[in-house]
C-alpha cells in the first residue's frame, strides 16, 4: 500500500513542477531564445555523419546505429538484437525471444544487469530490481520496428545518469509520425540444434502491424508486436561420473558421457529448459503540441507473456519408458538424477510514462518524465523434482506436486526534473547547463506457495516469501563550457540518497515457515564528473573523460530468496554499494567518407557485488560461509574488495569503400580484469572476474546494388571468458563453460515493388557452437516481408 501510495503522491509534484518551469519559461526576456551553435541532448544522441564532430558534444564515447543501418544488416525478431553490431556490447540473447537478457559490456560481465541503464525516448526499461541474468531490461516494451536509432554512451562520465551507468547509457530513440503512416511486417525464422541427444529443427515466427498520424498539433502511433518461437535446450540434467554402486536402483540406458566446464566427467541424461513462447506487446505513443515549443506525450506498454518450458529426458528403463527424477543404475554405477523441472510462466506487465519537454533551443529548456511500471502479473509455476525414491514419483508429468512464484504487484515508478540553461558568460564563452532531481523507488513482492498441479493456478499452503523496497533521490548539475572553438570542458556533480526499507524474508524450514526481519539502510554519496575535448582542426578530436559513480544494492540482492524447482538464489541484506572509478582517452580521425577511433580506458571498482552460480553440488565459498548448490545450481551475491580492468576499444565506419555503395564497420576491443583484492577469499585475488571477455572483434560490410537491393555480411567473435570466481572453469567450449566464439551472419533485402520489401538471412551461418553457460543459438534462417505506407 506504501508504494501505491507513493506513486500517486508523485503526480501532484509532475504537475507543480510543469507549472514552476512553465512559468519560468514564460517571463524569460524574448532574447533568451537567440539560437545558439551547439545542441547537446545526452538522451536523444544521434550522429549525423561520420564528419561530424562528436567529441565535443559529449562527455564520453557515443556510438550509434540507425534504423537504415538495422534494416539493411540486422536479422532483428527484437529490440535487443538492434545492438549486436555495436563496439563492446554484448547481449546474452540464448533464442531469440529470450526475456532474460542481460547487457555486457567491455567493463561489465552478463551476470550485471544494474550496471547499464537501457532508456527508450527517456523512458527507463533497465529492470534494477536485481543484478543477474533474471532482471534484464524490459526489451519487450520496444518493437525493432519502432526503433529510428540506438546510441550509447559508454561509462559513468555524464552527471545526468545514476551510478548503475558506470557499464554504458543505451537510448533507444523511437519516432512519431509527421503525416499518415501504416507499416506491417511478417518473419519466419527456423534453428537446426544438434547438441547430445537432441537433433531438431525448432522454428517460430513474428509478425509487427503499426499506425501513425498528426493532425494539427496531435500525433499517435499504436503498434503491435507478436512473437511465438520454440527454443533449443536451455540446460541439460548432468552428474558427476560416479563410483557408487547400484545398490539394486533400475536400470537405465542413453545417457551421454562428455567432460564439463571444470574438465571432470560427467554423464548427461537429458535437456531441460526447451521454451515455447507466444508474446504480445501493444504500445500506444499520443502526442500534443501544446506550442511550437512546448509537447506532452503519453506512452502506454503492454507486454503479455505465455510460456512452457517442457524437458526431454534421453534415458529410458527397461520397458522403454523415459526416465526424469530419481535413483537409477547406468553403466554399473548409481547416479540421483534431478533437474527435469517443466515450468510454465504467465505474465501481464504495463508501462505508463508522461513526457512534458520544452525545445526551444533558446536560453532556457526543460523536461518533466515520469513513468511507471507495474508486473500486475507474474506466476512462474514449476514442477518438484525429488532426487531419491521410485521413478514414477520422479516423473513431473505424472507428479503434479510443484510451486508458484508469482510476483504481481514488483515494479518501479520513476520521476526526473531536468533543466537546461544555455548562457554565454561575460568573456564569450558559451555555456550548457543541466541541473535536475531524480527520484525512484523500486517494490519486491514474491511469494512462492507448494501447489498439488504445477500447471494450474491452485496455491497451496505458502513455501517462501520476500519483500522489500529501495529509493534513490539525487541532485545533479552539469556544465558543458565551450572555451573556444578547439576546446570544451564538461563538468559536473550527482549527490544520492539511498535507503532500503521493509525488508522482510520468510522461508520454511524444518521448524516450519520462519520469518526474517532486515534493519532499515540509508547512505549518501556524491559522484563528479569531468570531460575534456580538444579539437584542433576539423578533422581530428581528442578527450579525457574522468568520473566516479556509486551503485547501490538493488532490493532482490538484499532481500529476495527464492527457490525454483532445485535452483536456490540467496540473499544478502548486509551488501555494501560499489564505488567505480573510471577513465578514457579516446583519439578521433574524421575523414570525408570514414573515420577512426582509439579508446584507452581504465575502472578501478571497489566492493564490486557479484553474482556468482554453483553447479553440480560444488561449494563456492561464500564470505565468511559456503554456499552449495544442488543439481540446478544456487545463486549467491557477494562483495569483492577490487577489480580493475582496463583496455583498448577501436572503431572504424566507411562509406563507399574502393566501390559505390559498399559501406564498411568494424570495431576491436581488448580487456584486461583481474581481482586486486579480497579479503574474504584471498585465493581469488588475481583471478579474472566474470564473465568479460579478453577480446570483442565485430565487422559489417554491407553492399548497396542500385536503391532496391542491399546485401550484409557481419561477423562477431568473443574471446576467453570465465564463469567461477576461482577461474576453474579450464574447459569452457561445452554446456556449462563461457566459451569464445565466431558467429557470421547475412541479410539481403530486395524492394520488388513500391512499398513492399523481402527479406533473407541467416546468423551463425558458420554453425559455430558456443555457449554461455547456455548453448547459444546455432544456425537460424530467417525470411522476412516488409510493407511501409
Amino acid at each position: 500500500m506504501n508504494d501505491i501510495k507513493i506513486r500517486l503522491a508523485l503526480l501532484p509534484v509532475l504537475s507543480c513542477f510543469a507549472q514552476i518551469f512553465t512559468t519560468a519559461l514564460l517571463v524569460l526576456p524574448a532574447s533568451a531564445y537567440a539560437d545558439h551553435n551547439e545542441d547537446v541532448e545526452l538522451d536523444d544522441i544521434h550522429v549525423t555523419g561520420t564528419v561530424d564532430s562528436r567529441i565535443t558534444k559529449h562527455p564520453a564515447t557515443v556510438e550509434t546505429y540507425s534504423r537504415k543501418q538495422i534494416q539493411e544488416s540486422v536479422n532483428a525478431t527484437t529490440s535487443q538484437q538492434t545492438l549486436k553490431y555495436l563496439p563492446s556490447f554484448q547481449v546474452r540473447e540464448r533464442y531469440i525471444g529470450d526475456r532474460n537478457g542481460p547487457l555486457a559490456t567491455r567493463t561489465t560481465g552478463t551476470l550485471s544487469s544494474a550496471q547499464t541503464m537501457v532508456y527508450a525516448d527517456g523512458i527507463l526499461l533497465s529492470n534494477l530490481l536485481g543484478n543477474s541474468f533474471s532482471f534484464p531490461p524490459r526489451w519487450g516494451m520496444v518493437s525493432p520496428e519502432e526503433i529510428e536509432s540506438v546510441s550509447i554512451l559508454y561509462g559513468p562520465f555524464s552527471a545526468l545518469y545514476a551510478g548503475n551507468s558506470f557499464g554504458g547509457v543505451v537510448s533507444m530513440n523511437t519516432r512519431m509520425p509527421s503525416k499518415f503512416e501504416a507499416h506491417a511486417t511478417a518473419q519466419v525464422f527456423a534453428q537446426d540444434f544438434k547438441l547430445y541427444g537432441t537433433n531438431k529443427t525448432f522454428q517460430g515466427n513474428h509478425e509487427t502491424a503499426s499506425v501513425g498520424d498528426k493532425v494539427n498539433d496531435f500525433s499517435f502511433w499504436l503498434g503491435v508486436d507478436r512473437l511465438q518461437n520454440e527454443s533449443q535446450p536451455m540446460q541439460f540434467a548432468n552428474a558427476l561420473l560416479s563410483t557408487i554402486a547400484p545398490a539394486g536402483a533400475p536400470l537405465v540406458t542413453g545417457a551421454y558421457l562428455d567432460r564439463n566446464e571444470k574438465n571432470q566427467n560427467r554423464v548427461t541424461f537429458g535437456a531441460t529448459g526447451k521454451d515455447r513462447t507466444e508474446q504480445l506487446n501493444v504500445k500506444l505513443k499520443a502526442a500534443y503540441d501544446i506550442s511550437p515549443t512546448v509537447r506532452a506525450t503519453y506512452t502506454l506498454g503492454l507486454w503479455d507473456l505465455d510460456s512452457r518450458t517442457d524437458v526431454d529426458s534421453y534415458i529410458k528403463d527397461a520397458a522403454g519408458n523415459p526416465v526424469y527424477n530419481g535413483r537409477v543404475n547406468f553403466n554399473g554405477q548409481r547416479y540421483d538424477i534431478s533437474g527435469f523441472s517443466p515450468a510454465e510462466v504467465a505474465s501481464f506487465h504495463v508501462m505508463q510514462a508522461i513526457d512534458l519537454k520544452s525545445n526551444s533551443k533558446g536560453f532556457f529548456d526543460w523536461n518533466l518524465t515520469l513513468s511507471d511500471y507495474d508486473y500486475q502479473k507474474d506466476k512462474n509455476s514449476s514442477a518438484n523434482t525429488p532426487a531419491n525414491g521410485s521413478i514414477a514419483a520422479g516423473n513431473p508429468y505424472l507428479n503434479r506436486s510443484g510451486r508458484i512464484v508469482d510476483m504481481g504487484g514488483t515494479g518501479w515508478t520513476v520521476f526526473d526534473a531536468r533543466g537546461t540553461l544555455r548562457p554565454t558568460d561575460g568573456n564569450g564563452d558559451r555555456h550548457e547547463i543541466d541541473f535536475g532531481y531524480h527520484i525512484d523507488q523500486y517494490t519486491l513482492k514474491s511469494d512462492t506457495n507448494n501447489t498439488p498441479d504445477w500447471s494450474g493456478s491452485n496455491k497451496g499452503s505458502l513455501f517462501a516469501s520476500s519483500r522489500g523496497q529501495t529509493q534513490t533521490q539525487a541532485l545533479y548539475a552539469q556544465d558543458k563550457w565551450q572555451l573556444n572553438p578547439a576546446w570544451a570542458v564538461t563538468f559536473g556533480g550527482r549527490f544520492e540518497h539511498w535507503q532500503a526499507s521493509d525488508g522482510l524474508n520468510q522461508t520454511t524450514t524444518g521448524a516450519g515457515l520462519q520469518a526474517s526481519y532486515y534493519a532499515d539502510k540509508t547512505d549518501n554519496k556524491f559522484s563528479p564528473k569531468l570531460s575534456i575535448s580538444f579539437e584542433p582542426v576539423p578533422e581530428w578530436g581528442f578527450r579525457a573523460a574522468f568520473g566516479q559513480a556509486f551503485r547501490f544494492p538493488t532490493v532482490s540482492e538484499l532481500y529476495q530468496q527464492i527457490t525454483t524447482g532445485t535452483a536456490l538464489v540467496q540473499n544478502n541484506p548486509d551488501l555494501k554499494p560499489e564505488e567505480v572509478i573510471s577513465s578514457e582517452l579516446t583519439a578521433e580521425r574524421r575523414f570525408t567518407s570514414g573515420l577512426l577511433r582509439a579508446s584507452l580506458f581504465h575502472e578501478n571498482k571497489y566492493d564490486a557485488l557479484v553474482s556468482q552460480t554453483t553447479t553440480n553440488g560444488n561449494a563456492v565459498p561464500f564470505g565468511s560461509g559456503t554456499c552449495t548448490a544442488g543439481a540446478a545450481g544456487c545463486t549467491f551475491i557477494q562483495n569483492i574488495d577490487h577489480v580493475r580492468t582496463y583496455g583498448l576499444e577501436l572503431a572504424s565506419e566507411w562509406q563507399d569503400v574502393l566501390v559505390h555503395g559498399l559501406d564498411l564497420m568494424g570495431s576491436a576491443t581488448f580487456t584486461h580484469a583481474e581481482i586486486v583484492k579480497n579479503d574474504a577469499n584471498p585465493e581469488f585475488e588475481g583471478n579474472h572476474p566474470l564473465r568479460i571477455p579478453r577480446a570483442m572483434i565485430k565487422g559489417v560490410a554491407t553492399y548497396h546494388q542500385g536503391s532496391n537491393i542491399t546485401y550484409s555480411l557481419a561477423a562477431r567473435y568473443s574471446g576467453r571468458q570465465y564463469f567461477y570466481l576461482d577461474n576453474s572453469d579450464s574447459n569452457p567450449d561445452v554446456y556449462g563453460g563461457a566459451s569464445k566464439f565466431f558467429i557470421m551472419d547475412v541479410k539481403a533485402n530486395y524492394k520488388f515493388a513500391d512499398r513492399w520489401t523481402a527479406s533473407v538471412g541467416v546468423d551463425n551461418l558458420n554453425n559455430y557452437k558456443a555457449y554461455i553457460f547456455h548453448p547459444y543459438p546455432q544456425r537460424t534462417a530467417y525470411v522476412q516481408i516488409r510493407f511501409n505506407y
